[in-house]
């Protein structure tokens, strides 16, 4: 079973209202309020640039890939989606996250369809599943909307798959 993905140029996608590319060093002071990595939130600049250099080396060892999310419109990051911890058994797994002036549009729903299209198109992973903690509701929704099933719970968390 594939397990890792290694791309010779970065995929950019795109959908009706999001561009979706490789996220910039340049970038990191527009999205401190966002960047997360293994439950670590960044403070400032610094922790985001960190942070995106352990993913850019995830990238490079073909364990994950992460898109940042702009608007069409005005090129303004907004957020991002990855494929995230590897793809054992060939399975991806999504995770996103979106600044809070964004939430509420459909922007996530609609990154989430298009990040979960091309990794069973064009990755041929075999399903994309994802992990929201129980009193996450605005993440089930999104994944909901997107088209995943709600299939399991622990005490601690939901799994969602791809149909």
């Amino acid at each position: 079973m594939k397990e890792k993905y290694y791309f010779d140029v970065f995929p950019e996608l795109t959908s009706e209202r999001l561009f979706l590319r490789e996220i910039r060093l340049s970038e990191a002071n527009h999205m401190i309020e966002i960047t997360v990595y293994d439950g670590h939130q960044a403070q400032n600049s610094r922790d985001v640039i960190r942070i995106l250099s352990q993913i850019a080396l995830d990238y490079l060892n073909g364990d994950g890939i992460t898109w940042g999310l702009y608007l069409k419109s005005t090129g303004e990051f907004i957020g991002n989606c990855c494929f995230c911890r590897g793809y054992q058994n060939n399975i991806a797994e999504i995770g996103y996250v979106l600044k809070p002036d964004f939430r509420g549009y459909g922007y996530m729903t609609e990154a989430v369809k298009t990040v979960t299209r091309f990794g069973l198109q064009d990755m041929k992973v075999t399903q994309v599943c994802a992990y929201t903690e129980l009193e996450n509701h605005a993440s089930q929704s999104v994944l909901l909307k997107a088209g995943f099933v709600k299939t399991t719970h622990d005490e601690d968390t939901y799994k969602f798959i791809s149909p």
